[in-house]
Order: C-alpha cells, then structure tokens, then sequence
C-alpha cells in the first residue's frame, strides 16, 4: 500500500513525543511510572479495582498486549481493559464463539487460489486490503471460471471487477443470507449428511428459513435486489463445491453484526463448504495485529487464550500467572467504558495507540468524559494527537517499526515484526511501560513481581506456556508445541501458522463445543431498512484508500493526502438533486436524535443508492477540525458483540449556507479559523517542501475591511490585496522593495476547486500577477489515481489515447501507475477496460 511505503515519513513527523510528560511538563520516565503506579494503586485502594481500566489497540504486538492484559485481569483484579478492535472485529469474534465454540478463522489466503467463487461481503478489498484483493486478481487471472460476488450497498472499486454486484440495503445481509438458506432447502443443495454428523440446531433454523419471509420474492423486496441477480447469487453458491465468503466491517459494524457473521457461517456449514480446500467462511481484520490481541485475551469479554471466564478458566490462567487478583467476570466494553467514565465510575483511563475521542461513536461523548476523568495516561508517538490533549500523563510509544515482537493476520499465521528503525529520543516499547509500572505496582500491592521481562522473548514464551492450558480442550489455540523455543529460535522466527500440528481447522468435522458440533444459529428478526422507519439518510463510514485510522500518522505525509484532500460527503446524483444539494458545496450531516452535526463538501458517486451517504472514518484533529464522521453517529452497539453499528447511523443532509469561502497557505493561516465557521486542512508539498493548505467558510459574508484586518492580524506582515471577478486575492509580501510571496489566500463567495500544486508553488517566490491569476483561476485539478506516482486520471487517458498503451503493463512502464504499492491498479485497470469497451462499440458502429 502506499501507506505503507510512506511509513518512516510516518514515523518522523513533526508532531512526535520523544519524552514523558505529566501535567504537561517533561519528565522522567521514573517519575511517570511511579505517578502511574501510585495513583492507580490509591484509586484501586479507594474505589475498587474496577475504577481502573485500559483502553489499547490493534497497533500494538502480541507482546504488548499480553503485559497489559496481565496487569489488569490477574494483578489488578479488573477486566475493565478493552480494545479498539471491538470497533472492527468482536462481532466476528462472537459469530465465531457461537458457531464455533471458538474464535477460530477456518480459511488461509492459499485457499482464494482454489475457490470456484470468492464472495466480499461488506469490504471493499481493492482499497482495504490491496494485497488480498491481487491475490483474487491473480487468482481469476489463473482461473477464468471463478466467479467474484460483491454484496455491498455501494458500487465500490472492488463491485466494478465483480462478476456480480449485489447492491442490497443498509443492514439486509440476514435477509439475503437466511434467503440464500431457503434456495438451498428448497433445490435440494443441502448438505444432509454434513448437518447430521457435525452440526447441531438445523431444525429450528430450517423451521425459521421456511417461514414467507424468506422467499426469493419477500427477499428481493427487503434487499432491493431484483430477482435475477438474488437467483444468479443463490444458484452459484449452492452448486459450486469451492466457495469462499470473505467479509470485513459491513458485516461486523451494525446492530445486528453478530447475527450477519452468524448467517454467512450457516450457509457454510449448511453446504458442507467448511474445513475443506477452497472453501470456508473468512473473517478479515482491520489492523495488523487484532488477531493477535484475540489471542492474548484483549477484550474485555475474554480472560485469555481464547478462554472466557468459567471458574476452571479462571484458576489455569491464575495458576500460570501466579495472579493475586484475578477477575472473575467480564469488564466493560468500549462504549459502555467510557459511559462509565463519564458518569464517574471508572476513574482512571490508560490508552495505548488510539484515538478513542474520534474513532467512537458520538465523540462529543467521550471527550467529555475524559474531561471529567481523575486519571487519563495516554502512550502515543504523537504529542498533538487528538486524545493527547486529555492526558494528565503522556508516554512517549515506540512506533511501529521501532519496536519488535509477534503479529497475527487473518489466517492465523504469527510472524515476527523486526525492528528496522531506531528508537527516538526517549520512546520506549508498550510492554516495558505497562511492565515496568507492574513492577512498582506489586511493590505497592506487597505482591510477588510478575513483570520482570528482559525482553520480547521472555513474554512470548509466557504467552506459549499458557496456551498450554487448551492441550487437553477442543481448544485450537494451542502454541504448547513452543515450549521448547530458544531466544535464538524466537529472534530467528519465521511465519507459523496456528494450529502448529499444521492441520486445518475443522477438517476432522470437530469443534470446540461441548459435543463437538458446531451450531447452527436462527438470527434475531431483521433490521433491513423498511422495518427502521423513515429517514432521510443512512450514514456509511469506512476507509479512505491512502488513510489511516484517525490521521494522526498519515494526515502530515503529503502524498496521503492527494485523493482526498477534505472532509467529503459521497451522494448519488439523484440524491442530490433531491436534497436541493449541488456538487462542490458544503453541506451539514445532522444526527436526527442528538442534533449533532459537522460539514463536508459534496460529491457525487453513482454508485451509492439513493438513500445512502458516504463519508470517510479519518477526518479528525486540524485536519478534520470539527467534521469527524463520528460526531454524528449513535452509539447503537450490537447486543452479543458489543460492536457500534457504524455502517448505519442515521443522518439528515442540508445545505450550509456560506458567505465566503477561503484557502490559505503559509506561515500563521491557520489563524485565519477566527473569522470561519468550518476549517480543514491538507498538507501539500511543493519545491520539495510540505506546507499546510487550509480551507475556511463563513456564514457570513466578509467585508473587503473586515477581511484585510483579518488577513493581516494572522499574517502579520505586507499585504497586497488584488480585486477579482471572485472575490479579492491577499498575498502577503517580505517588504515594498522585494514581493517575495510569503502566503497565499483567497476569498470568493462560492466554492471552488483550485489547484493546490501551483498555488503551493508561489510560496517563496517572487511576486508574478500572471502567475497568480493562473492557480486561482484554473479548473479543478484531475482525480489522483497513484498516489505513490501522484499519477492523475487524465494522464492515464492520454496515455491511452495518445500513446495507444493499452494493457496496464504499458502504462506502468511509462507513467509507474501500480508498480509500486499497487493499491491504484483496480482504477488503472478500470480505465483500461473503459477504452477497450468504447473501443469495441466504435468497431461495432463502423462495421
């Protein structure tokens, strides 16, 4: 990805913590971790142990993760310790256990090279995870007869290549899957024999799926899939012996998410396609390592190595541990957590590598809460960072390439990060804080040490000598073949994939259920749109394809920042014409309960339905000022999984009525926000320097007076101001004698879509009006395609057109379009495929 060819640029931006900090003063890290433990040990003291809690991430490593767990579940006696991967995978998670008995992934990525038909349900893997998206490419290019579905409400780079898009509604995945359940009952392509020996509850499934509601004709009408497509979809899954149902945050980031994960494993299991090559129900992460926080024991529902809280649990983990405190039940989930701390239960917060004031729903929520929090510890890399501004103590984190110790992906496979760059300043890796803060804990506490790690390797091997206690369960989490393993071995380590007996899960027909058989599950009613009532918009978030997360890391890297250069609302043409919307305005998303809202500029995208809004989970900080998409969503969680229901908020969309619109770049604009209603602000790069681009609009409309008092109040220096048709053009000068431009900004009463690069490039040099003229007067900039080549659409088309390059190699070889982290090549390819089709129509016309 291209986000990961930038990321030592990530690594080195300009806001990175190099040292603690307490009450916003520079520290030692002695002092920070005996204030931590202190304060920790007074509140436990005070008001119990579960006033304490930790909030962490899958950013961290396997051996992070375990410390922290540690610490809270067997030392301080709470499991008040969740993850952000509650936000993306814990209804997985739970489909998984109900099924399963486990939280076990049955599919590796060698088996797409094998499936007959690849179905993506709610992920758009061209953008979220490109590399598994060129594995199926490659694998259809190898295979011309496997079929790709995509079942997603949005058309999205990934529906284009399909062979079949099923574009149901928001929230209509049980349906179509309980209907997908009912064409295999009534065609007769049941696996009988699977579902008597390896399955329990068939029979009340069977019952559910014969009722009327699961008709291909009531089906059509839930999903708002027409009957070909339903039928196309149905008859290729249940004939084709080799199918695998890939699905990500669509599936798992809605009220009901558990319930869909559950109907995707039903039909699986129903067909007999699980434990087999080729086939398989396969839930894909979000973050590099969630998989491996799963393991450990990181949500606040587990206890550890894919064990819950039943008592003879709870006394291995105890006894390996050699925990004085263990919790005995479950601790608070992400949302209710910071209810909790809202509300003044939970004093104390210890966040690691997230963002929770923008990543969780209603974030006007949690900042309040944290503001009303005794205790807030924040280990970040950032010292800016949105959640770095509640923190009475801050930690300064290695980042991700600065630290070592174990990851999971999606196939189970644990690979060995190494560490390629060197520490700055005073960072240190998570597990040696959390450890070192355990160490002066148990002073406290008069308990026995159980944090005194040297290294990576010594909590590793921990960690494999506690998942000994599944070597004589069902359990498939089992690395007690490790036990052995040598510091020499573990600095060695090359990819093992669980189970390490190498056999794939579920191959012998046997799950981790009390009898062995896995369940079958009848969903709850349906929340497809028709039975949640009338609103204007359903609210979809996800990712954009160059961002990360909440921008912290990739927001300051300017080649991140090219595709999507501000808060952006995504409607259908239709949508907008109805909502009295025109493109390129700024409009306002209000939540219809809370009357939250935020702005974002308008933009069309067919391919969403006419009741669906798009906008990207990133926009945060400066960058997003206060358009962060989860300002506006609810707090709506799934009852099994505790997951928010992200995919679904409502929202009502209207117009923001501007007086003026302006853009500033240079020293001081960003304290042009005085004069704004809604800022953003995009980081660019031109003359080999990254400068800060900033984007306001005022409901009012500004004064020739007001706004050059303004202008020279922020930029404190020479202002030349220049009257044009649009408005005026303020450039602030070095002196009389030499018009050297120091800043640019522009005014105009409309929106505008101007070209950042040659705006960018004035800065610094000699005063030129034709210059000038030219960037505030040209036409809006070509969509950028590579980001790694800053390669735009209309230089592909050319290329097309002009230099007859019509295979993508071609274009690669002149352009570099996708050779590099190779994101953009569904696009390159699209474009290619869009000149062979009109090519061909232009053959059949003369011919």
């Amino acid at each position: 990805m291209c986000k990961g060819s930038s990321l030592d640029d990530s690594h080195t931006g300009p806001a990175r913590l190099l040292y603690p900090k307490i009450n916003g003063k520079q520290a030692s890290w002695q002092e920070a971790i005996d204030t931590i433990a202190t304060q920790f040990h007074d509140i436990r003291q005070q008001h119990g142990a579960d006033a304490l809690s930790m909030y962490v991430s899958g950013q961290l490593l396997t051996e992070d993760y375990y410390v922290a767990n540690k610490l809270m579940k067997g030392y301080v006696g709470t499991a008040n310790i969740d993850t952000n991967s509650r936000l993306c995978m814990s209804s997985a998670v739970a489909s998984h256990v109900r099924a399963f008995g486990e939280d076990v992934v049955p599919v590796n990525y060698a088996d797409l090279e094998l499936a007959e038909m690849i179905v993506l349900v709610g992920s758009n893997a061209a953008w979220t995870h490109p590399i598994v998206f060129r594995r199926i490419q490659q694998a259809r290019e190898s295979n011309p007869n496997l079929k790709l579905v995509v079942i997603d409400p949005r058309k999205t780079m990934s529906a284009e290549q399909a062979d079949l898009h099923l574009p149901l509604e928001s929230d209509s995945d049980v349906d179509l899957f309980m209907g997908l359940a009912r064409y295999c009952l009534d065609t007769g392509t049941l696996d009988n024999d699977y579902i008597a020996e390896h399955t329990q509850g068939s029979e009340a499934l069977l019952d559910a799926v014969k009722q009327a509601t699961c008709s291909l004709e009531s089906i059509a009408e839930k999903t708002q899939v027409d009957r070909t497509r339903l039928k196309q979809f149905y008859h290729w899954f249940a004939t084709k012996k080799r199918v695998i149902t890939l699905y990500c945050q669509g599936v798992n980031q809605a009220e009901n998410g558990t319930d869909k994960g559950n109907v995707i494993i039903n039909a699986h299991l129903l067909t007999g396609k699980i434990g087999r090559e080729g086939c398989g129900p396969f839930s894909i992460t979000g973050q590099p390592n969630a998989m491996g926080g799963r393991e450990v024991g990181g949500l606040a529902n587990q206890l550890a190595v894919h064990r819950g809280f039943d008592q003879a649990s709870i006394d291995k983990v105890k006894a390996i541990w050699r925990a004085p405190n263990m919790a005995t039940k479950p601790g608070l989930k992400a949302v209710d957590l910071f209810d909790a701390i809202e509300k003044g239960e939970v004093k104390a917060v210890w966040i690691m590598a997230t963002n929770p004031v923008v990543s969780l729903p209603q974030s006007h929520k949690i900042k309040r809460a944290l503001k009303k929090c005794e205790l807030v510890i924040v280990s970040d890399i950032c010292v800016d960072s949105d959640i770095a501004q509640y923190a009475d103590i801050i930690l300064p984190a290695a980042g991700w390439g600065e630290k070592q110790g174990m990851v999971t992906n999606s196939e189970r496979m644990m690979s060995r990060q190494r560490a390629f760059l060197p520490l700055r300043g005073e960072s240190k890796p998570d597990w040696w804080a959390v450890s070192k803060v355990g160490q002066a804990l148990c002073e406290l506490m008069k308990v026995e040490d159980g944090f005194d790690y040297e290294s990576e390797y010594d909590i590793f091997k921990e960690h494999v000598e506690l998942s000994s206690i599944n070597s004589d369960s069902p359990q498939l989490l089992d690395l007690s073949e490790l036990s052995e393993l040598s510091a020499a071995d573990y600095a060695q380590w090359q990819p093992k994939q669980w189970p390490l007996d190498g056999k794939r899960p579920f191959s012998d027909g046997q799950f981790a259920t009390p009898n062995g058989r896995a369940n079958l599950i009848v969903p709850a009613d349906s929340l497809s749109q028709a039975s949640r009532g009338q609103h204007q918009f359903v609210l979809n978030t996800g990712r954009d394809r160059d961002q990360w997360h909440t921008m912290t890391r990739t927001g300051f890297v300017p080649a991140l920042t090219q595709k999507e250069t501000e808060p952006t609302v995504y409607l259908n043409p239709l949508s907008i014409e109805r909502a009295a919307l025109k493109t390129g305005q700024l409009a306002r998303l209000v939540a219809p309960e809370s009357r939250a809202e935020i702005v974002a500029r308008v933009k069309e995208d067919d391919g969403l339905g006419l009741h669906s809004v798009y906008l990207s989970m990133h926009w945060a900080g400066e960058f997003g000022a206060g358009s962060g998409v989860n300002h506006v969503t609810e707090s709506v969680v799934d009852p099994f999984s505790g997951q928010p229901a992200f995919k679904s908020s409502f929202v009502e969309v209207e117009s923001f009525a501007i007086g003026s619109y302006f853009v500033a770049i240079g020293e001081n604009a960003d304290k042009l926000g005085a004069i704004a209603d809604f800022s953003s602000m995009q980081v660019t790069e031109g003359e080999g320097q990254s400068r800060n681009l900033w984007r306001y609009a005022s409901k009012s409309m500004l004064s020739k007076q007001t706004w050059t008092q303004a202008t020279d109040a922020a930029l404190n220096g020479k202002l030349l101001v220049m009257d044009t048709e649009h408005g005026w053009v303020t450039l602030s000068c070095a002196n009389d004698a030499a018009l050297t431009v120091k800043s640019f900004v522009q005014v105009e009463n409309k929106a505008f879509d101007a070209d950042v690069a040659q705006i960018t490039q004035l800065i610094g040099q000699p005063f030129s009006l034709s210059k000038t003229l030219k960037a505030i007067q040209t036409e809006a900039a070509s969509k950028l395609v590579c980001s790694c080549f800053r390669v735009t659409e209309k230089q592909i088309v050319d290329a097309i057109q002009t230099q007859n390059h019509t295979t993508v190699a071609q274009l690669q070889g002149q352009l570099k379009c996708g050779s590099n982290c190779g994101s953009c090549l569904p696009e390159v390819e699209k474009l290619v495929n869009q000149h062979h089709q009109q090519s061909e129509q232009i053959d059949v016309v003369v011919k």
